[in-house]
């Protein structure tokens, strides 16, 4: 049978509840009713305080903006014709510099000009200027120097960008007063923010619109200084219930809009603080509210912008917070009563509160490391050497195993943590798609570039790749000098691993080809195999590394090899196709026998998935599928024919030439009566 288990602290509780209900209990209501009367009126006069305060400071945040705007108004009427984008910019870069709490200063002009000065960061400056020539608008930007200097000019020759088209240039363009934009989120920066535009009117024709942007995020910074208590909190609100600043809760979140997501800003409703919509919907008047049946103190407060949005400060705290030292004064009061009693009750409560208090937490933090979430740092330090050492030890293992994580896969270390038992030299055999890439032209950068910068270049990259590959649940095997090897369906079975291998490695190409617009310019081949592995932990008793081994991981990195004969960047074994082709688009490019074997393998370039409907693609492939068929079936001149079309039609088409030429050389040519169509690859 088993033995019942008693809380230390709850037992304690309940033996001085029975010694003390008769001779002090009457004593300890009497001194706490009076005590929680008197810290709510204390309170009352704190929210207050701390309302005004809040709207005070944000109400003088944002007013800096409306008379810098006038003053910067006055230098477009007359002149802005013959005043260079460089003066401006020096005017705004002297007005940014003298009011830290603007993030950007900027300038449309009504032909489409753009000037404009910014922080990118805390501590520096950036130059914008634009013109729209022709239809494209051309970009220059330049770092500010702290002497004023401008330097490391980065041009563009197309961003697309029209200020006549945005939302502030056309909400004041309506007017001859400034307007505030409802507050939005700054784009790649996840902050909130908000402008204040000002048409600027020469005669009766509007010459432009100055803008002034604020970076929210300050505020946020304001409502964490004034904390009311522990759990207390102040927050800025919109009228149209947008959380404009949280000290602990995001106010930016991510909303799906089709294939990928857009920054938002978060609304009361979905914020993660249900006592701010409990609030709201208490009304402005309200002076408390329940929450959880928790009594929650609160003050809401307005905050007064002449001419601008119309926000609102919500204060709250727990009552708990504010009255959880009338428990000390209970007690005393009991002391008066049953000295002797009290006091070595009190001393046992402590003492046993100290004790259980951080072995509960060392408890839920050990519970989170056996599901591996190990990044919370809670202190569970003790005054008790026993119990600090043993928390000292758990933060030691938390930081071992965040290491650990980095160099195998998290979810075969999870899976290990969780079991409790010791890893051990074991495999299975499984079918898993296997992925290799290699980055084309690498040794070129790597002539260009200081080891330092080369192994951050090389670390980011890798980071954009392994992300890519872990958000479609691929597991990242091992790094190779500039290569990556990964595979899906391991250690955690997925049945659709060929088709998230090919849309990782589409997306991976995606990536290389932003980095190429953004001046790397580095292609990256990638080969893909599908098949049955040995998966599992491979090495020593010593020392283990948790991979696959088999012919079809040998084959994928040939494969990978093959794309550099035939011009190709994403090749895909048949395998592959065969369990993806319902998702994606490819065409067939040869028969081919990797070096090392002698049997052929049908390989196929892989061009977009199937949902993208993307016609080239789908033309692509029917027709380099009738080629490859007529150049099997030793139709030499057909496939020629077939692939010389494809040729004059994509110019480039590198696959397409080697396969028109080797056509040709056949049908001038003829292989033996043996030949079954397979091409024997040379190299790696």
């Amino acid at each position: 049978m088993a033995r019942r288990r008693f809380s230390y602290p709850l037992s304690l509780a309940v033996v001085v509840a029975t010694l003390i209900a008769l001779t002090g209990g009457w004593i300890a209501w009497w001194n706490y009713r009076s005590g929680v009367g008197n810290v709510r009126e204390l309170a009352a006069t704190l929210f207050e305080g701390i309302s005004r305060e809040a709207a005070g400071e944000t109400a003088a945040f944002v007013m800096r903006a409306p008379p810098a705007a006038q003053a910067l108004a006055g230098l477009g009427r007359g002149d802005t014709d013959a005043t260079t984008q460089q003066d401006l910019a020096k005017r705004f870069e002297a007005v940014l510099r003298a009011n830290p709490s603007f993030s950007w200063v900027s300038y449309g002009h009504r032909d489409g000009r753009f000037t404009g000065v910014y922080r990118p960061a805390p501590g520096s400056i950036k130059v914008n200027l634009s013109q729209i020539v022709d239809g494209k608008t051309q970009r220059q930007e330049y770092d500010v120097a702290d002497d004023g200097t401008w330097t490391n000019e980065q041009k563009a020759d197309d961003t697309n960008y029209d200020p006549r088209t945005r939302p502030f240039y056309t909400l004041a363009a309506v007017g001859t007063s400034g307007v505030w934009t409802p507050p939005y989120v700054f784009e790649g920066q996840n902050v909130p923010g908000i402008t204040y535009a000002l048409p600027n009117v020469r005669g009766d024709q509007l010459d432009g619109v100055i803008t002034i942007d604020f970076d929210l995020a300050r505020l946020t910074e304001l409502t964490r200084k004034l904390q009311l208590s522990p759990h207390g909190r102040v927050v800025l609100v919109s009228s149209e219930d947008i959380v404009l600043a949280h000290p602990t809760a995001p106010v930016v979140q991510i909303v799906a809009t089709g294939a990928e997501g857009k920054q938002a800003l978060v609304k009361i409703d979905a914020l993660e603080d249900p006592a701010v919509k409990t609030l709201r919907a208490a009304g402005a008047g309200a002076t408390s509210f329940s929450l959880d049946g928790d009594r929650y103190l609160a003050r809401s407060q307005p905050i007064t912008i002449p001419g601008g949005p119309a926000w609102q400060v919500l204060a709250y705290a727990p009552e708990s917070d504010f009255t959880a030292g009338l428990r000390g004064r209970v007690m005393f009061s009991l002391l008066i009563s049953v000295i002797a009693v009290v006091i070595a009750i009190i001393v046992a409560w402590l003492l046993a509160r100290r004790v259980s208090g951080p072995l509960i937490g060392l408890a839920g933090e050990m519970e989170k490391v056996g599901q591996l979430h190990l990044d919370d740092q809670t202190d569970h330090s003790s005054m008790f050497r026993e119990i600090d050492m043993m928390n000292t030890a758990l933060v030691k293992m938390k930081g071992g195993l965040r290491s650990f994580a980095r160099y195998v896969p998290r979810d075969l270390v999870r899976t290990l943590v969780a079991s409790g038992l010791d890893a051990e030299l074991t495999g299975e055999l499984r079918t898993l798609t296997i992925f290799f890439s290699d980055l084309e032209g690498f040794t070129s950068l790597a002539e260009t570039k200081k080891p330092d910068e080369l192994v951050k270049f090389l670390g980011s990259y890798f980071d954009d790749i392994s992300k890519i590959i872990a958000s479609e649940r691929g597991t990242v095997d091992k790094y190779m000098g500039d290569g990556i090897m990964a595979f899906w369906g391991a250690p955690s079975k997925v049945e659709d691993h060929a088709i998230r291998a090919c849309t990782a490695s589409l997306l991976c190409q995606k990536r290389v080809a932003e980095l190429a617009r953004q001046g790397i310019h580095l292609a990256t081949r990638i080969g893909l195999a599908s098949g049955e592995v040995l998966v599992g932990n491979i090495g020593s008793t010593e020392r283990m590394n948790y991979t696959v081994m088999g012919d079809i991981a040998n084959l994928a990195s040939r494969i990978e090899g093959v794309n550099k004969q035939y011009g190709t960047q994403l090749l895909i074994s048949e395998s592959t196709y065969e369990l993806a082709k319902s998702a994606v688009i490819a065409r067939p490019v040869d028969v081919v026998a990797v070096k090392g074997k002698t049997q052929g393998v049908p390989i196929y370039e892989l061009l977009a998935l199937a949902s993208d409907d993307n016609q080239e693609a789908i033309t692509l492939a029917a027709e380099s599928t009738r080629a490859l068929d007529a150049y099997l079936a030793r139709k030499f001149d057909e496939a020629a024919a077939l692939w010389g079309a494809i040729v004059e039609r994509r110019p480039g088409d590198t696959a397409a030439t080697v396969m028109r030429d080797r056509a040709r050389a056949f049908a001038a040519a003829p292989p033996l009566a043996d030949w079954d169509g397979i091409w024997v690859a040379t190299s790696k």
